[in-house]
């Protein structure tokens, strides 16, 4: 296929940006709702249990609507749905209350600092290694589609050969959104919540960063889609491992850079109302909202790529190893049509990994009370920066020896 021009290259790259953005804003109201779907279960809390009766008004017409889809035997299932569209009209609409003594510039552009990061993150993020389609040439209504026709759209916004530095770069500023606006905010739960968040996000990238150098010492590279492959592909036994201890550690750090239980003292709400964003209403809230669930997801997302596999079915390192087995000791079960497609790639085993840790982060939520602040220390400079390092030691040695 001949190199795409310009402006072939700026249209697929439009496309694929609405793909990521889709994908997104369906995973995070998604994920919100499995929140309180799956807590309410664990904590047995039974949510609405009185009908609006006579009410008028939007909220009666919710409540009825919820009470009307918990007759039908799998509609009930998704009765709370109407209650989070309700709560998205709410952030949509809601007065947007600024404090008089705020820093007035800083305190606007905070959430959004704070949510274009998490959302940029997804640039170098691969979700398959093939063209997840092509462009048709033709549609039959439509006739030849110019320009883009007959183009593939890859799994990939951008491919760079250092897709993990810039990851972890975007990554970073989102603290910098989190800080300024507590900071600018003029509020002292607010300050005291964005120190937290900067001093527990500072600690945790440490051991976090120290647990994603395992696969790039195992597979000698930094680029996001090499990562991928040759940590599921051409791992030897050995690094299984030093692979699981990464994710182990990855997990625990991607808890705390969320602010998520049992680290999340920066929004303490026992103590400090609601930390760095005690101050902010509306949809502003709303963005530092959406931030953190974004930031669940690139989380998953990078576990599942580097860890769990990514578009291919077994983890750490797993896949590559029962392929040659199998290649070997039952040469013809690979032959099988069967085997072969569940062997191959597919974006929806990359994307049901990401359910799946996500639906850990819900579950410990509801299942681990939330740590003292000096125990959140303890656990990334006393437990963990040492067992990252001891790992990438160990990885090391595979490499080298492996």
């Amino acid at each position: 296929m001949q190199e795409m021009t310009l402006l072939q290259t700026l249209l697929i790259a439009t496309i694929q940006v609405i793909l990521v953005v889709t994908f997104v804003f369906i995973v995070v109201p998604l994920t919100i709702f499995a929140e309180r779907k799956v807590i309410g279960f664990l904590q047995q809390r039974l949510g609405s249990t009185r009908i609006a009766g006579k009410l008028v008004g939007i909220t009666a017409l919710q409540n009825r609507a919820m009470w009307a889809m918990g007759k039908f035997p799998i509609l009930h299932y998704f009765r709370g749905i109407p209650g989070l569209a309700g709560d998205i009209c709410k952030l949509l609409f809601k007065e947007d209350v600024k404090p008089a003594k705020a820093d007035r510039l800083v305190y606007l552009i905070a959430p959004a600092i704070a949510m274009v990061a998490a959302v940029m993150t997804y640039s170098v993020i691969c979700f398959h290694p093939d063209p997840l389609f092509t462009i048709p040439a033709s549609l039959p209504i439509i006739g030849e589609i110019p320009i883009i026709g007959g183009l593939p759209v890859s799994g990939v916004i951008a491919e760079v050969n250092v897709g993990l530095l810039i990851l972890l770069g975007f990554a970073s500023v989102g603290v910098y959104g989190i800080v300024l606006g507590a900071w600018a905010s003029n509020s002292k739960y607010s300050l005291l919540g964005g120190l937290r968040s900067a001093a527990q996000m500072v600690s945790y990238e440490v051991p976090l960063t120290i647990s994603l150098l395992v696969p790039v010492v195992l597979s000698g590279s930094i680029n996001f889609y090499e990562m991928g492959q040759l940590t599921t592909l051409e791992m030897s036994p050995w690094a299984v491992p030093s692979l699981f201890v990464g994710f182990f550690v990855y997990m625990t750090c991607g808890f705390a850079e969320t602010n998520r239980l049992p680290f999340d003292m920066p929004e303490a709400e026992s103590e400090l109302i609601a930390g760095f964003h005690t101050e902010y209403s509306g949809m502003r809230f709303g963005l530092f909202y959406l931030a953190e669930y974004i930031n669940m997801s690139v989380v998953a997302a990078i576990a599942s790529s580097f860890f769990l596999g990514g578009p291919w079915l077994l983890p750490f390192g797993l896949q590559g190893i029962a392929w040659d087995f199998m290649a070997t000791h039952a040469p013809s079960l690979v032959e099988l049509w069967l085997v072969k497609w569940i062997m191959a790639p597919h974006w929806f085993y990359f994307v049901g990994k990401i359910f799946t840790l996500l639906f850990v982060f819900i579950w410990v939520r509801g299942s681990w009370p939330r740590y003292r602040y000096d125990q959140v220390m303890a656990v990334a400079w006393k437990y963990l920066i040492p067992l990252t390092l001891v790992n990438l030691v160990a990885a090391g040695l595979v490499r080298y020896f492996a």
